[in-house]
């Protein structure tokens, strides 16, 4: 158990993962409900990791109340619906995760492919890259299976886990349905992806519905909503973080301030690229700044990093952006 008090009584339990962000973190929460928070994924080795360590704190799936999601991401919710099915455990997640644990998780929903490949198009990627970048995803079908939420939660709600309450926070950015999970009588934060100690967690090109909800969706500008999560969780006070990588850790704010200079020094990089090229696509700045990035989901990811700068760089008036036969251009202005 972490820390002094009695309750929560939480159990950190870190399960291997086939991805290379390495384990990702269950929590156990032991009291009334009997809670797991992000059981992981379907994958051999992570399913014993957890058996383990229920087991060895005297409890087995079928005895579990409530499974608690932080996001739908299959490294951290992919063992959920085995779980419910065995145990009967209600399932709680973010009402805006609900459609995508539900199996489209890894597929996408509908017309968010085309949104995909348009963006894509858009920022300069070589031809049949958005090809081998969907056959990269359609892998990962495997690590989750569907699993239905019970329990659609929502900023400000309260929802109990091992015999504590805890606030539900709504920190979009790494994905638009990110939840962190406030105790605020003891001092703690399930942080999921959103704060973590070792690295900064990347704000991932996402998309929601066009405002008349007809199936086109317009790109989400991940970076800014997670520094803005980033500063409301400054404001917090905290004895503990419970993250979804790595080991607990205290004194949040410092972590919270290194991850901001990291977005101001990331800025200057992305800047200092289009001063040396001139206009050029998003794409062609990731390939500068990440040369050792080959695969699809690597460059992808770079080019989740950089787009989030551009973002912030154009709101900054620093970047100008301009559309070139169905391509985005930045310079800088």
């Amino acid at each position: 158990a972490t820390g002094g008090l009695p309750l929560p009584r939480v159990h950190r339990l870190p399960l291997p993962t086939p991805f290379p962000v390495g384990p990702v973190n269950a929590y156990l929460l032991v009291g009334d409900p009997l809670t797991v928070v992000d059981p992981g994924p379907v994958y051999r080795p992570a399913r014993e990791a957890l058996l383990e360590g229920l087991g060895r704190l005297g409890f087995r799936p079928r005895d579990l109340e409530r499974i608690l999601l932080t996001h739908p991401h299959v490294d951290h919710y992919g063992l959920a619906g085995e779980l419910a099915a065995e145990s009967g455990a209600e399932v709680a997640a973010a009402a805006d995760a609900a459609e995508r644990l539900g199996g489209a998780g890894v597929r996408g929903l509908e017309g968010e492919r085309e949104a995909m490949e348009e963006l894509l198009a858009r920022s300069g990627a070589p031809e049949g890259f958005s090809r081998a970048l969907f056959e990269s995803w359609s892998g990962a079908d495997v690590f989750a299976v569907p699993v239905k939420v019970d329990l659609l939660l929502a900023e400000g709600d309260v929802i109990k886990g091992g015999g504590v309450t805890w606030r539900v926070l709504h920190t979009p950015g790494h994905s638009p349905a990110s939840l962190c999970f406030h105790d605020e009588a003891g001092g703690r934060l399930l942080s999921g992806d959103t704060l973590l100690p070792h690295i900064s967690s990347n704000a991932l090109v996402d998309f929601r519905r066009a405002e008349d909800g007809r199936p086109t969706f317009v790109r989400e500008r991940s970076l800014e909503a997670l520094i803005a999560s980033l500063r409301r969780l400054a404001g917090l006070e905290l004895r503990e973080v419970l993250p979804g990588h790595g080991e607990p850790f205290g004194g949040h704010r410092s972590v919270v301030d290194e991850r901001l200079r990291h977005h101001e020094r990331r800025k200057e990089a992305v800047a200092d690229v289009l001063r040396g090229r001139g206009p050029c696509p998003a794409f062609q700045v990731a390939l500068a700044l990440f040369p050792e990035q080959r695969e699809p989901m690597g460059r992808f990811l770079a080019l989740s990093e950089v787009l989030g700068h551009l973002d912030l760089l154009e709101a900054d008036g620093v970047v100008r952006r301009l559309a070139d036969g169905g391509v985005d251009l930045y310079s800088l202005a």
